[in-house]
């Protein structure tokens, strides 16, 4: 754990509101070592969603650098941002956002379908993932006809099909129940430390925080503390 995976260098991000401007992020620095499990917590509008939303390459900042595993991602054109959504990063969100019409199976194997990855070896790929966060049993099951915390195994082994060394998570558990919320928890501690996957996870719930090796505390847009 002395590589690190995300390195973020005074990261501002202002967003403009009609004749106002917002300041989403002022001022944010923070490493995550690789294989480190990391949990933003704050309140809502303190600038969790926007760090995730940066480190995904989903947005970009108004002043400050980003690098991902040695890769500056504020020189990066859409084509690099794209190629770092697709290999380097997977993504899972508080709403499942499955494909109502595929299986669990299909849904997973879903990301490999822009990839030179044969079908063959994307259902595999996929099998091999569900099995993992317990799913053996429901390969060919509709999104419809699994429960809350399924539908988010299933979600989490689809960010994963591409074999990203990062995945980041917004209030994974926010649509489930105490005792689902933390059996999902339980499946990303396995896989944080099984796969040596660093992990980034935006909460509000100190019970989800408390999965981490270290809590990072945001306060309007700036690090208010870290700690274990």
């Amino acid at each position: 754990m002395n590589v690190s995976a995300i390195c973020l260098n005074n990261l501002h991000r202002r967003y403009e509101m009609g004749d106002a401007y917002v300041d989403a992020l002022r001022g944010v620095s923070l490493t995550v070592a690789r294989g480190e499990f990391v949990a933003l917590v704050g309140p809502s509008g303190s600038g969790k969603s926007t760090v995730l939303n940066l480190v995904g390459g989903l947005d970009r900042p108004t002043e400050g650098q980003i690098w991902v595993d040695g890769v500056e991602l504020t020189g990066q054109d859409e084509r690099g941002l794209t190629a770092h959504r697709r290999h380097r990063v997977g993504f899972v969100f508080q709403s499942f956002n499955l494909l109502p019409r595929l299986t669990a199976l299909e849904n997973v194997a879903l990301p490999l379908m822009f990839s030179d990855v044969q079908e063959q070896q994307r259902l595999a790929r996929a099998q091999v993932l569900l099995e993992q966060v317990g799913l053996g049993d429901r390969l060919n099951h509709l999104p419809t006809q699994l429960s809350g915390g399924e539908q988010q195994r299933v979600a989490i082994a689809r960010a994963l099909v591409a074999e990203p060394g990062l995945l980041l998570a917004d209030e994974p558990t926010g649509n489930l129940d105490t005792a689902t919320g933390g059996e999902i928890m339980a499946v990303l501690k396995v896989l944080n430390t099984g796969r040596d996957l660093t992990l980034l996870v935006v909460t509000h719930d100190p019970e989800v925080a408390a999965f981490a090796d270290r809590i990072v505390r945001l306060r309007d847009g700036q690090v208010l503390e870290e700690g274990t």
